[in-house]
């Protein structure tokens, strides 16, 4: 309840304080609040045009834009395998975690032998 009372005392003093600090101002950043609501129109503005052409840009770009696939290049030290792969088999593999190319054709050729 004692906390209660302190609360609400401080509750009352900053409600007192409440004008007299209004009245200091408010940073206004070198602006009066006319100038500011003038700046925020004009991007509001700008941002709606200038966002839809991004997207329209955007879209443009990834319609026409060529996906080119580069060839991996087959180094030596790529495919070392010192130990087995702790997912594998008993039998061991080859294969990376998510190449599933290469797990199908190591299952089919388990299940061809």
């Amino acid at each position: 309840e004692r906390r209660a009372e302190l609360m609400l005392s401080a509750l009352r003093s900053s409600a007192r304080k409440a004008p007299a600090l209004a009245r200091l101002g408010v940073r206004n950043f070198g602006h009066d609040p006319a100038h500011a609501a003038a700046e925020t129109d004009k991007w509001k503005k700008i941002s709606y045009v200038a966002i839809p052409c991004v997207v329209g840009y955007t879209c443009f770009v990834m319609a026409t834009m060529k996906h080119g696939h580069h060839e991996e290049v087959a180094y030596q030290y790529i495919g070392i395998r010192n130990k087995p792969l702790p997912w594998t088999n008993r039998g061991g593999s080859k294969c990376d975690l998510f190449d599933y190319k290469c797990a199908a054709k190591e299952k089919a050729a388990a299940a061809a032998e």
